[in-house]
């Protein structure tokens, strides 16, 4: 599970590739059971997207990493998301007798989620900065989540071998079941 920098840059390479429409972005991903794996190891690479979260929750000027309630719920939060959409698409995939993409389907949103949680403590940064209001903050968070969902979409337009409107809805779906289950873990904790 843990990385090295060759598979996070890899890894990004093909996000970035997705991102930019190439034909080539899947093969940067290690579609093994190995990379499976090791794709739950891009968690770590959400620590920006944490700090942020907690300072956001507690104010600056605090001490960020206490052991307390908010920390937890907002590391249970994170963890909850790379968990969701696992679970839930063992069920999904076994319906459609799409099982053998079970594996790329799930490395792939790994680093996507990883990739788009980076992307969204941008505006928090930005906000606990003094750099954007709290509504220009939310403007750019509400861009970055829909660039996010469409990196998504594309991903499993690609790997499901779906139509475009069914890959937006399983994006829907799978972004739907993060934000569930982190918020529920939050609300729990």
């Amino acid at each position: 599970m843990f990385l090295n920098a060759d598979d996070v840059a890899r890894s990004l390479r093909g996000t970035a590739g997705l991102m930019g429409r190439r034909p080539d972005a899947l093969r940067h991903f290690d579609m093994s059971e190995r990379g499976f794996w090791r794709s739950f190891g891009a968690v770590w690479l959400t620590a920006p997207a944490l700090t942020v979260a907690l300072a956001l929750e507690r104010g600056t000027g605090t001490a960020l990493f206490r052991l307390d309630h908010v920390t937890l719920a907002a590391i249970a939060g994170i963890a909850a998301g790379f968990l969701a959409v696992p679970l839930a698409m063992i069920v999904v995939l076994r319906r459609l007798g799409r099982t053998r993409v079970y594996v790329p389907f799930l490395v792939v949103t790994n680093w996507c989620l990883a990739a788009g949680l980076v992307v969204l403590a941008l505006p928090g940064s930005l906000l606990l900065l003094g750099l954007a209001t709290p509504g220009l903050a939310e403007l750019y968070a509400a861009a970055f989540v829909m660039v996010a969902l469409w990196l998504h979409g594309r991903a499993a337009r690609a790997i499901l071998d779906l139509p475009g409107p069914a890959a937006a809805l399983v994006t829907l779906a799978c972004f739907g079941l993060v934000v569930g289950f982190a918020g529920g873990v939050h609300a729990l904790v």
